[in-house]
């Protein structure tokens, strides 16, 4: 129950970008970070709340892309993730800020109380993780980030830079890097 409140929390946060006294952005954006060959691409929407006449606020982001995170093991993830996050900082044509999000998939669909079932029954997909996991460990932890970035924009279109630690994780495995760096290309209405 918990996780279904933060998922509607999350989404009418995200819907909620007009009211009295305001200036909101729209901004759609294409976004990949990466370190070594593992990487993040994803297409997403962003809201920039703030005060009229100011450049103090914090903005709301929702995107969806794929993944490929090698594990401590060397082994190598792919997977499709839905994420959203917050932002907060000044934002003008000159921005920076500090970010968190999380993976909305994992958030809404993960149940760990069925997954002990599976793990203890050495039911994995493949021949690799049945070799090499344990099944009584299970550490998926809901994937998550922490960032700091900039930007600039030229007209409508806005191009930022960006630092990311991830928290990535999946059943009996670790991603072997946590830190991201990447760029996203935008379009603000």
């Amino acid at each position: 129950m918990k996780k279904i409140i933060i998922f509607i929390f999350f989404n009418l946060l995200f819907s909620f970008n007009c009211y009295a006294k305001k200036s909101n952005d729209f901004i759609i954006y294409l976004h990949h970070d990466a370190n070594d060959s593992d990487y993040y691409s994803s297409i997403g929407t962003e809201v920039i709340h703030r005060a009229l006449n100011s450049y103090l606020g914090f903005s709301v982001t929702s995107s969806i892309g794929y993944a490929q995170v090698t594990d401590k093991t060397n082994y190598q993830h792919s997977f499709i993730s839905w994420e959203g996050g917050m932002k907060f900082g000044y934002f003008a044509d000159f921005s920076f800020y500090a970010e968190f999000g999380v993976d909305l998939l994992e958030l809404a669909f993960n149940d760990r109380s069925d997954d002990d079932y599976l793990h203890h029954k050495k039911t994995y997909n493949t021949d690799f993780e049945n070799d090499n996991f344990d099944p009584a460990y299970s550490d998926n932890d809901i994937d998550g980030y922490v960032g700091i970035g900039s930007s600039f924009m030229i007209e409508q279109i806005k191009v930022t830079g960006f630092v990311r630690f991830r928290e990535i994780s999946g059943y009996n495995w670790q991603a072997e890097n946590n830190t991201f760096s990447g760029i996203e290309l935008a379009i603000v209405f």
